[in-house]
């Protein structure tokens, strides 16, 4: 099932159950709210590590598009960003284009990463 399974499994086991009991006296009616109030705000580094992977992982399709779809896809459908770097990198020989192309690929990723981690801090402030 992958890191990330492992990952969210762990996390659900580490909330404790005295919490639940409390928001129950507390005045927390349903499983949603239970939801909202206590497994979400106690999953938050879990969360981050798995949206951060998500989001590296999913940058980082390559493979399957250019086995799938082939490396010149019919009007460049299978065509992803990595696969346009290597198009440009080791096709091409256009190492000025495929840099540029990196950097935004970097860019990218790293604003998505900080985003993921501004929404998934654990600090209250």
């Amino acid at each position: 099932m992958g890191t990330g399974f492992l990952v969210f499994l762990a996390g659900l086991q580490n909330v404790p159950y005295e919490l639940y009991e409390a928001a129950r006296i507390d005045g927390i009616r349903n499983k949603g709210q239970e939801l909202y109030y206590i497994t979400l705000p106690m999953m938050k580094p879990q969360l981050l590590f798995g949206s951060v992977n998500s989001i590296v992982s999913s940058f980082g399709v390559f493979d399957i598009a250019v086995s799938i779809a082939g490396m010149p896809s019919p009007n460049y459908a299978g065509h992803t960003i990595v696969a346009h770097l290597y198009d440009y990198a080791f096709i091409r020989f256009q190492m000025g284009y495929a840099s540029s192309i990196a950097i935004v690929l970097f860019l990218l990723t790293f604003s998505l990463g900080r985003i993921v981690m501004k929404i998934f801090s654990s600090s209250d402030t």
